[in-house]
């Protein structure tokens, strides 16, 4: 077995090759970066982070080091896709939305996706079927839900748990 003695300096260093190779993809680049650039959030706002998974994504800050800690687990496209979710139901005109539609579902559904998230056959069949019928604002729902409770029930326990969140909650209550 070979042990590795990486020095702080080597970690930060591989760190930064590994940001520059990843060259910000996704939905929002490297929003860990941005959020920290801009003022920590409150003791109180990171351990209020624990209280829901909806409290967590409504937190600009909060989403930004879930999306990192999602990154880290190769998981991110549920968190990406479900923010397009709530994009598209708020998008305006309606005639765009079968645009969006289509985007959504080429990137996280289709058999064929580049970042497919994992749902259930039948709720890709109803998504398919309620696509089929007309692009409402609730055509991706079941999808949007089942994602979210992937999210609550795996990722974000583990989220609460990691030394990234570990490491927040205690910088910000000291």
């Amino acid at each position: 077995m070979v042990l590795y003695d990486l020095s702080a300096t080597d970690v930060r260093s591989r760190l930064a090759f590994l940001r520059r190779r990843k060259n910000g993809t996704g939905y929002h680049g490297n929003s860990l970066e941005k959020a920290l650039r801009n003022t920590r959030p409150s003791g109180g706002e990171v351990l209020s982070w624990a209280d829901s998974l909806e409290a967590l994504l409504t937190n600009q800050y909060g989403q930004a080091v879930f999306r990192h800690f999602l990154r880290l687990e190769f998981s991110e496209e549920n968190l990406d896709f479900w923010l397009a979710v709530e994009k598209f139901k708020k998008t305006r005109p309606l005639n765009k939305m079968a645009a969006r539609a289509a985007k959504i579902y080429e990137e996280f559904i289709s058999t064929n996706a580049t970042r497919q998230v994992n749902m259930d056959s039948s709720v890709i069949e109803s998504t398919n079927q309620s696509l089929r019928l007309g692009v409402s604002s609730a055509s991706f729902q079941l999808a949007q839900d089942q994602i979210f409770g992937l999210m609550e029930t795996d990722s974000y326990p583990r989220f609460l748990k990691s030394p990234l969140y570990a490491q927040l909650a205690n910088h910000n209550t000291h």
